[in-house]
């Protein structure tokens, strides 16, 4: 058993139960290995914690970012991107945002992800003919109404704007 298998462990936990449902003792269950196993690769609980941290950050902001930079020069693809990214991250990153609320090792990751991230979507904005300080303020909303979806949920399938993602993009990058 790795290092990198215990993180990937705590992450997959992380974005199912949250911050406070990453044990040691129900890792190793999963893991099918012995709490032993941990400390030989870890000192404690808030090591590991640290490390889903620094893995959320790369996730959030260099594998993000690279994936919606890809092959193409179109700052409105790279908009989608980043928007159907969001929605794939979106359990670890509501995770994230919670455990934020209380440490704060946690609200510095957040805050330093989100920092990279409107700078990007503002990026894009400019890139569409926006000045930078509209920029600023539709790439935040933008953020802002990606983060709140996590919180309100879907229309049930078949309704009518049941995937309001392209609307919402010709709304905010719109005149």
């Amino acid at each position: 058993m790795a290092r990198r298998d215990w993180v990937e462990a705590g992450y997959q936990e992380l974005a199912r139960t949250g911050e406070r449902g990453v044990a040691i003792t129900s890792l190793a269950a999963r893991l099918g290995v012995t709490k032993g196993s941990f400390y030989w690769h870890f000192k404690d609980r808030g090591e590991l914690m640290r490390a889903l941290l620094d893995r959320w950050a790369h996730e959030r902001t260099d594998e993000m970012l690279g994936l919606a930079l890809g092959s193409t020069g179109d700052p409105r693809e790279r908009l989608r991107r980043i928007q159907a990214l969001g929605r794939e991250i979106a359990p670890v990153d509501r995770a994230m945002r919670l455990w934020a609320q209380h440490d704060p090792a946690a609200e510095e990751a957040v805050r330093h992800a989100d920092r990279a991230l409107l700078g990007h979507i503002a990026g894009c904005l400019e890139g569409l003919g926006f000045g930078a300080d509209d920029a600023r303020l539709r790439a935040l909303l933008m953020l802002r109404a990606w983060v709140g979806g996590y919180l309100v949920p879907a229309p049930p399938s078949g309704e009518a704007g049941a995937d309001p993602g392209e609307r919402m993009l010709e709304i905010l990058t719109g005149p």
